[in-house]
């Protein structure tokens, strides 16, 4: 059980190891689980999950933007959560019904003019329910002070997902049984954490609705923008491609984006400390450059990993459509490095109360990255996706750039930092080469050849530890942490 504290005791050393430890989790299940799907049902069942998924996660997004209030706010100092909770809680549900009305009046219209069947509403509804429930737990263990938590429900979640896809593979055929097959699990997890943190939900008095208006005004179509914008591919391949190329797409983004999404996973504890420092006045946040700059590391490794081994993963995952899948994860890969630094940031500017400024920068990469796979997609499908999700992410990265000028007075990166961890990309990528070149000439099994490489990723921390006096008393932080952790079991 998770004993509630205040969220202005989080330590962001702290909060981001267990975060990162989640992560890697949580992260590596994530993106297994698209091949996993691939090989359960088929590339066409796993494409149409992918795409009911991502547009229902779209559709919920004004619940996400009160959820991320509820962390903004509930994460200043002496501020209770109470109230944001039960005015997230309210919105939700009454949300989920609009919603869900709206969906069903236009079913008529979705069948024809997308991959979806009319079989597919029920489960999907259900998604739909375990998604809202998954937005404002996730939320409200960030506002009580405990951001990291969520990395390692995830992983759990998705570590039972994988586990019951498994063991009943032969009755699992459709994308419906992969909805109900996640919704069921997610519902199944959150329900005890929920009950468990003890954080009752109150009805808002005008002063907290007053304060949440003021961040969700912009915090709920930004996040509507940011799902969008994350997802803008698959939603566009939807409709002008195929449902192959949507799963094969997809699938190359969850290889290519485990570097950004632990980015993404880094930016909760950081929203949280920065809230909390900027509501008493902390102007410099002398921590951020550092921040915002390691954070990223995560994407520097898995794209020197892609550099050499992207054949590799693609025989496991496509071995029917190679080319596409290698070309697909490089692009996304290597524009993905950009995306964990303008996340992190972008986070810290919400945590500065400017959610305005990250809506802006989001709005400018979606509208010029959507055209290029609407325009493309049909004739060259996943790799028209992979475009465009580059040109979305090099102009919002420009904007944040920008913007973070005026925010910060600085664009918060850490040169020395940004230069180890490349050099570190560079030792990862020789090693992890020679690896998969030499199993190569004796034939090996490509599983054992994809694995045989990632272990050469060992040598990118091994070069960090070896320049870097940060990243070694972050190691000697993690091994005390770990021991704290054990001898709390053993005890």
């Amino acid at each position: 059980m998770v004993s509630r504290r205040d969220g202005d005791e989080v330590d962001l050393l702290d909060a981001s190891i267990r975060t990162t430890g989640g992560a890697l989790l949580s992260t590596t299940l994530y993106v297994l689980s698209g091949v996993v799907y691939a090989v359960v049902t088929s590339p066409a069942a796993t494409g149409t999950y992918f795409f009911i998924s991502v547009s229902v996660a779209l559709l919920l997004r004004p619940i996400g933007g009160l959820s991320q209030t509820l962390q903004k706010v509930g994460s200043e100092r002496g501020e209770p959560v109470g109230p944001y909770l039960g005015l997230a809680v309210l919105f939700a549900a009454g949300y989920l019904l609009v919603a869900g009305g709206a969906v069903v009046a236009a079913v008529g219209e979705i069948v024809r003019r997308t991959v979806v069947s009319p079989g597919l509403l029920a489960p999907a509804g259900l998604y739909a329910l375990s998604t809202a429930l998954s937005m404002i737990t996730t939320s409200l263990l960030g506002a009580i002070g405990y951001p990291s938590v969520e990395t390692w429900l995830d992983g759990t979640q998705s570590a039972v997902q994988l586990a019951v896809l498994l063991a009943f593979a032969p009755a699992l055929t459709t994308a419906g049984d992969l909805l109900a097959v996640v919704a069921g699990v997610r519902l199944a997890v959150l329900g005890p954490v929920v009950v468990a943190l003890g954080v009752v939900p109150r009805l808002p008095d005008r002063r907290a609705v007053g304060r949440a208006w003021g961040f969700a005004k912009w915090s709920v179509p930004d996040q509507v923008l940011d799902r969008l914008s994350y997802n803008m591919p698959v939603y566009v391949l939807g409709v002008v491609a195929t449902p192959a190329a949507v799963g094969v797409y997809e699938a190359a983004d969850r290889f290519a984006d485990f570097g950004a999404t632990i980015s993404w996973r880094l930016a909760s504890p950081l929203l949280t400390r920065v809230s909390g420092d900027a509501s008493t006045g902390d102007t410099e946040l002398a921590y951020l450059d550092g921040a915002a700059t390691g954070g990223t590391g995560a994407t520097f490794l898995v794209f020197g990993y892609l550099l050499s081994a992207h054949d590799v993963v693609a025989r496991i995952a496509f071995a029917d459509a190679r080319t596409v899948f290698s070309a697909t994860v490089l692009v996304v890969g290597g524009v993905n490095v950009l995306r964990g630094f303008w996340t992190l940031v972008s986070h810290a500017m919400e945590g500065v109360g400017r959610p305005a400024v990250s809506f802006r920068t989001k709005l400018y990469g979606l509208a010029a990255g959507a055209p290029v796979p609407a325009l493309f997609g049909a004739e060259f499908g996943a790799v028209a996706g992979a475009a465009g999700y580059a040109v979305m992410n090099l102009v919002v990265f420009a904007y944040v750039v920008h913007y973070a000028r005026g925010v910060f007075g600085r664009v918060p990166v850490d040169f020395g930092v940004a230069g180890r961890l490349g050099l570190g990309l560079v030792a990862s990528f020789a090693a992890t080469t020679a690896v998969t070149a030499a199993l190569g000439d004796v034939v090996a099994p490509v599983v054992v050849a994809a694995v045989a490489a990632a272990t050469c990723l060992a040598g990118f921390g091994g070069v960090l530890l070896a320049v870097s006096e940060s990243t070694r008393l972050v190691a000697d932080r993690t091994v005390q942490l770990c021991r704290d952790g054990l001898r709390s079991l053993a005890g």
